[in-house]
């Protein structure tokens, strides 16, 4: 995790710190991340707002994404992402994995579950990392 300490460190005052999200995991096959859903996170209906659940999974993929490029920064290209359960308050993990890599672009999976062990969405996307300036 100290290869992610001064990049998150920075983060605390970006979207990352504003969702509230940690870095639980990273490994070379796969990184971790939680959030503690708070009133906060929830919509009208007292359930957890998808646009958190997507915003956890997007920052997972594109840590693996920069982790699998050698820490160059990538983007986003697409994403697509199927809710499959409504998550209410408490810990939320987000764990994203690299399903295909060429070169530049790579195609990832992430998963959000709670702490049941319940599946809340699932998501892939396509990352390109940036040209180096």
């Amino acid at each position: 995790m100290t290869e992610w300490q001064e990049i998150l460190e920075a983060s605390e005052q970006m979207y990352w710190g504003l969702l509230g999200c940690r870095l639980v995991e990273s490994h070379h096959e796969y990184i971790k991340i939680a959030l503690t859903a708070t009133e906060r996170h929830l919509n009208h209906m007292h359930i957890v707002h998808g646009g958190v659940m997507m915003s956890m999974m997007d920052q997972a993929m594109g840590m693996m994404s920069m982790a699998v490029q050698g820490g160059q920064p990538c983007v986003t290209t697409n994403m697509n992402t199927h809710f499959v359960h409504s998550m209410g308050q408490g810990e939320l993990y987000a764990i994203a994995r690299v399903i295909h890599q060429a070169g530049r672009t790579m195609t990832l999976q992430a998963e959000i579950t709670n702490e049941a062990g319940e599946t809340g969405a699932i998501a892939t996307a396509t990352f390109i990392a940036t040209r180096s300036k």
